[in-house]
């Protein structure tokens, strides 16, 4: 795919991996429709990239993600490219003996975690899928899984979500592909961020490190270059693109 003069919606662009790869893809002379439940957040990216687009949308309210959408292609007039990146990593056991007074996991927090890693993928997906196909428009969806898809300890929520993730970009690039329109996952390892300090104890995550061939965790531009190859090349279709270092869960 041609980069510059393309168009785009990267979701959950206010921090992480969303606002790297929005500043890439700025960079690159794409117009950047960056969406995120963060005003302020948005504003901060706005005040360094003046090109960028914002809309505030909660991407795990259809209603909200279906007049974002709306409103983007009626901006742009049109759309190539849907980073399907918001996020949220919650961790848990199924049972926690230690937990009182239910140690059941929570389903507050099951809930939670589908809606936001799941169910915002599949609504923005659907949504920027019809307008596409609509507008016989050729493009790219891009999900972005995780490691744990292969099912982590401690991560039933998150886990299952990525898997969800994997196998809708699959069942999306056998429908889609007659359309023209790819869809590709990319599943980062552990990744140097504050979202996986935060998510992930500091011990924990130093025995991943050194379950990892490399011995390191990853950065976000190794991922951000991920997404971009699996935007430009027009023959990655239905694939996983793994970016963990060699580790195996």
């Amino acid at each position: 795919m041609k980069l510059d003069g393309a168009r785009a919606i990267v979701t959950g662009a206010g921090a992480g991996f969303g606002r790297a790869l929005t500043l890439k893809l700025l960079s690159a002379g794409v117009k950047v429709a960056a969406v995120d439940m963060d005003e302020t957040k948005l504003a901060e990216l706005a005040a360094e990239a003046p090109d960028v687009s914002t809309f505030v949308c909660n991407v795990a309210d259809n209603d909200q993600v279906e007049k974002t959408v709306a409103d983007v292609f009626s901006a742009f007039n049109g759309l190539e490219i849907l980073v399907n990146n918001a996020g949220i990593m919650k961790n848990a056991p199924l049972i926690n003996l230690l937990q009182r007074p239910d140690r059941k996991h929570s389903l507050e927090l099951w809930h939670q975690v589908v809606s936001v890693n799941q169910n915002s993928v599949f609504y923005m997906s659907r949504a920027v899928a019809d307008k596409m196909v609509g507008a016989r428009s050729k493009g790219v969806i891009v999900n972005i899984s995780s490691i744990s898809a292969r099912g982590n300890i401690g991560q039933t929520a998150y886990s299952a979500t990525k898997a969800a993730v994997e196998a809708m970009t699959k069942v999306w690039a056998k429908e889609l592909g007659s359309f023209g329109i790819r869809a590709v996952a990319v599943a980062p390892g552990f990744i140097d961020t504050a979202g996986t300090a935060a998510a992930i104890e500091e011990k924990m995550l130093q025995r991943w490190v050194d379950q990892t061939p490399l011995r390191r965790t990853g950065r976000i531009d190794e991922i951000i270059a991920t997404i971009m190859f699996a935007i430009e090349n027009d023959f990655i279709n239905g694939e996983v693109l793994s970016v963990n270092g060699g580790l195996v869960l």
